[in-house]
C-alpha cells in the first residue's frame, strides 16, 4: 500500500457521531448534553467537530475562548455555546453580540457583562463557576450566594446554572468526586432556597458521565470520550468507543546497519547486531513527541516496529529486522490500526508519559487534517 502524504492525519466524523450516541445514551433523555470542543476539538478540528456534534443532537457546545466561540459563529453554527474559560472584561460586548454564554468566576467580569448587556439591550447568560476542590478556576463555595445576590433583580443578567469541575473522576476510587459532588449539591441547594433556579447546573465530565450518574444534574459535558479515548487508560470505557484520529506515514528509506552503529542525535541507541532500519518522515514538528525516542512503536505490515534513537524534527527511525519484505513506500501507522493490531492515543501517551488529550492536541495542531465519514 502506497500513501500519498508524508503525514496523513485522518479524522473520522462517523466515529465521532458514534461516540456521541454512546455517551448520549448514558444520560437521562431530559438531561442536556454539552459537547466539549475546546482546544480545536482536542486537535480534531473545531468547526468540523462542532458541526458534526451539533447535527448529531448535542444541546450545547463548550469552547475555551472568545476566539473559538466567534469562529463557530462565523461558521454559521447557531447552537448555544459556552465559553468555559470565561472572558476578560473588555471582551464582554463581543461575546454577547455573538450570543455566547460565559462561565464567570470574577465579579468584575460579570459586572462588565451586565453593562455590555444593558448597552446592547440583551440578557447575559452566565454560568457561575464554583471551586469544589479542583483548586483551579472558580469562586469558593461560601462566595456563591454573595456573588449571585449582587445581581438580584438585574434585568440584564441570567444565571442558567452553577458549574464546577471534578479533579479525580477518572480514578476508580470515587471518594473525592463524591466529596466534590456533595459540596456542589449543598451550594446548589442553598442557592435554590434563595430563589435561584439554576436549572442547567453541571459538573459531569466524561468519566462522571460514564460512572457517576448522580453528577448528571441538568447537563453533562463529556470531552475526551467523544474522541475515542477512555478517561482512565488503565480501565476500558463502559461504552463502545471508536478512535476518531489516525496518523499514517510511509517508509522513505531503508538501510542495513552493522553492529555498533549509533542511531540519531546523541547516539542514544547503538545496534547490538545487524539492523534493518526504516526511516519515517515524521518528527516532533508533526507533534510526534521527542519523548517517544527509544520507547514508541509504529506499525508496518501489521507488525510493531520499535523506535531506535531519538525522534528528530522531521524524521524518526524504526527497526524492521524482524519484518521481512519491507519496502520504500510501505504505509506506516503511527496512530490507528493496521492488520490485526492498533496503536491508540493511550499507547502513545504511555510511552511519552502523558495523556491521550495531549497526544491528540499535538498531532492535530501540527498536521493537515483529512476528514472522512462526513
Amino acid at each position: 500500500m502506497m500513501v500519498s502524504s508524508m503525514a496523513d492525519l485522518t479524522v473520522d466524523l462517523a466515529a465521532l457521531r458514534h461516540n456521541y450516541r454512546e455517551l448520549r445514551g448514558l444520560a437521562h433523555p431530559t438531561t442536556k448534553f454539552l459537547a466539549v470542543v475546546k482546544a480545536d476539538a482536542y486537535g480534531h478540528g473545531l468547526v468540523p467537530a462542532a458541526r458534526t456534534l451539533a447535527d448529531a443532537g448535542a444541546d450545547y457546545l463548550g469552547v475555551a475562548s472568545l476566539e473559538e466561540g466567534l469562529t463557530l459563529r462565523q461558521a454559521k453554527i447557531a447552537h448555544p455555546i459556552l465559553l468555559l474559560m470565561g472572558i476578560l472584561p473588555q471582551e464582554g460586548r463581543a461575546a454577547l453580540a455573538a450570543g455566547l454564554e460565559v462561565a464567570v468566576y470574577r465579579l468584575d467580569v460579570a459586572q462588565a457583562l451586565e453593562a455590555a448587556a444593558a448597552a446592547l439591550g440583551r440578557t447575559a447568560r452566565l454560568h457561575l463557576k464554583v471551586d469544589t476542590g479542583m483548586g483551579r478556576l472558580g469562586v469558593l463555595p461560601q462566595e456563591v450566594l454573595p456573588f449571585l445576590e449582587s445581581f438580584r433583580g438585574s434585568p440584564h443578567v441570567e444565571f442558567p446554572g452553577l458549574i464546577s469541575h471534578l479533579a479525580r473522576a477518572d480514578e476508580e476510587d470515587k471518594t473525592y468526586s463524591e466529596h466534590q459532588l456533595q459540596t456542589f449539591t449543598e451550594v446548589l441547594a442553598a442557592a435554590r432556597a434563595r430563589g435561584w433556579e439554576l436549572p442547567l447546573s453541571h459538573l459531569a465530565n466524561s468519566a462522571a458521565t460514564a460512572e457517576l450518574p448522580a453528577t448528571h444534574l441538568g447537563m453533562v459535558r463529556p470531552g475526551i470520550m467523544l474522541y475515542g479515548s477512555p478517561p482512565d487508560a488503565a480501565r476500558p470505557a463502559p461504552v463502545s468507543l471508536r478512535p476518531v484520529m489516525s496518523l499514517v506515514s510511509q517508509v522513505v528509506q531503508l538501510k542495513r546497519l552493522p553492529p555498533g552503529s549509533p542511531i540519531s542525535y546523541g547516539g542514544t541507541y547503538v545496534t547490538p547486531d545487524w539492523c534493518d532500519l526504516a526511516v519515517i518522515p515524521v518528527g516532533y514538528c508533526n507533534g510526534y513527541s521527542r519523548l517517544l525516542s527509544n520507547r514508541g512503536e509504529m506499525l508496518i505490515q501489521g507488525r510493531r516496529a520499535p523506535i531506535r534513537g531519538r525522534v528528530c524534527m522531521n524524521l524518526t527511525m524504526v527497526e524492521v529486522t524482524h519484518i521481512p519484505g519491507v519496502a520504500v513506500g510501505d504505509a506506516v501507522v503511527l496512530l490507528g490500526s493496521q492488520g490485526e493490531d492498533r496503536l491508540t492515543g493511550d499507547d502513545l501517551a504511555g510511552w511519552a508519559q502523558t495523556i491521550s488529550y495531549e497526544i491528540y492536541c499535538a498531532l492535530g495542531s501540527a498536521n493537515p487534517r483529512r476528514y472522512v465519514g462526513v
